[in-house]
C-alpha cells in the first residue's frame, strides 16, 4: 500500500489541474453524479475526532478524510479507494487541505468576481494565507493584494514570502484599509468576532470567507449579509452546523437559510448568478467538504502513477480505470 507524506503531496499536486478538477467535481455534485457527506465529530471532554467522505466516479475514486483535533492542532489523513473497493493509498492531509481550500475559492473567484478585478485583500496570516495569495495570483491579473494580520511578525513574514514569489503583496494597517474598494476579499482568520465592519466592503466585492468553520467562529459582520446580493456556500447541508458566519447572521436576523445557494448548484448550471449590475457584495462561505479532499487526493495518486509509469517502475500504482 502506498502512503504519501505532505512533502509528496506538495510536489505532486498541480494547482491549475486542481482548480479545473474541483470545478468539474462540484458540477458533478450538483448534477447528482458525485456525493459528499457532512462532517461528523466524536467529542469528549478530553478528545475529538472528525470524519467525512465522498464519491467521485468521474475520477474513479471514493474516499474520505479523518482527523484528530488537539489544542487547536489538526492531524489530517486521507484514504482513497477505487470504484471496486480496493484500497489505493493513504496520505497525510495537511498539505492537501492547504491546497484544496484555496482551489474552491479560486473557482468561485474565477467565475463570479467582477471582470477585470485587480485589487484583492487577504485578512489573516495563518497557514492558509500564503496558499490563498498564490491562488489569487493564479486566477486574477493583480495590481495589488493587501494583507492584514493581528501579528506584525506574521504579517511581515507572509508579505515577504508573497513578494519573493512575485505576488504584488503589501501590508495593510487595518482590516478596513485592506478591504476598502477591493474587488476580491479573502478572510482566513480564527476570529470569534467580526474583524471588519459590513460597510467597509465595496458593492462590487466578492468575499470568500474561509476561517469560520465552526459554529462559534465569526469573521464577517452579520450585517454584511443584509447587504449581500448573493450568498453562496460549499454545503447547504453542513452550513447550519458548521458555518459560523452564516449561523451568526441567521441568529442576528440579517440572513435566512433560504437565501443561501449551494456552489454545486451554481457550477452544475441549475442556478445562475449575474455580476453585470452588482447590487451588493457576493459572499462565499466555505466550511470545507470531503469532495475537495478526495478530488485532490485522486490527482496526487494519478500524478504519482504517471511518474512511476514514465520511470518504468515495476511496482507502480495503477490509475483507476472505471469512469461511469
Amino acid at each position: 500500500m502506498h502512503h504519501f507524506g505532505d512533502a509528496d503531496v506538495a510536489e505532486l499536486l498541480d494547482p491549475v489541474e486542481l482548480l479545473e478538477a474541483t470545478a468539474e467535481a462540484f458540477a458533478d455534485l450538483g448534477a447528482g453524479r458525485a456525493a459528499s457527506t457532512v462532517r461528523v465529530r466524536a467529542r469528549t471532554d478530553d478528545a475529538m475526532a472528525s470524519a467525512m467522505a465522498a464519491a467521485v466516479p468521474s475520477l474513479g475514486v471514493t474516499g474520505g478524510k479523518v482527523y484528530a483535533t488537539v489544542d487547536g492542532r489538526f492531524t489530517f489523513h486521507v484514504v482513497l479507494f477505487d470504484l471496486d473497493g480496493h484500497l489505493l493509498c493513504t496520505m497525510e492531509g495537511s498539505a492537501l487541505t492547504e491546497a484544496r481550500t484555496p482551489a474552491l475559492s479560486g473557482v468561485v473567484i474565477d467565475r463570479y468576481a467582477r471582470r477585470g478585478s485587480s485589487v484583492a485583500a487577504v485578512l489573516g496570516t495563518g497557514r492558509e494565507a500564503v496558499p490563498h495569495l498564490r491562488m489569487l495570483d493564479q486566477v486574477l491579473d493583480l495590481d495589488e493584494v493587501r494583507v492584514w494580520g493581528r501579528s506584525a511578525d506574521s504579517l511581515d513574514s507572509v508579505v515577504a514570502r508573497a513578494v519573493r514569489a512575485g505576488i504584488p503583496a503589501v501590508r495593510a494597517a487595518t482590516p478596513g484599509a485592506a478591504v476598502a474598494g477591493a474587488d476580491v476579499v479573502v478572510t482566513v482568520t480564527s476570529a470569534d468576532e467580526p474583524i471588519v465592519a459590513a460597510d467597509a466592503f465595496a458593492d462590487h466585492a466578492l468575499v470568500c470567507a474561509v476561517g469560520a468553520t465552526k459554529p462559534q467562529r465569526c469573521e464577517t459582520d452579520p450585517h454584511l449579509f443584509a447587504r449581500a446580493q448573493t450568498v453562496i456556500t460549499d454545503s447547504l447541508a453542513g452550513a447550519p452546523s458548521e458555518c459560523g458566519d452564516l449561523i451568526h447572521a441567521v441568529e442576528a436576523g440579517t440572513l435566512t437559510w433560504d437565501r443561501v445557494i449551494d456552489v454545486a448548484d451554481l457550477l452544475a448550471g441549475s442556478i445562475e448568478v449575474s455580476r453585470a449590475d452588482p447590487a451588493g457584495p457576493i459572499v462565499f462561505e466555505t466550511q470545507g467538504v470531503a469532495l475537495q479532499d478526495v478530488v485532490a487526493a485522486a490527482l496526487v495518486w494519478r500524478s504519482s502513477a504517471s511518474m512511476h509509469a514514465l520511470d518504468g517502475h515495476h511496482s507502480a500504482p495503477t490509475i483507476p480505470r472505471r469512469n461511469p
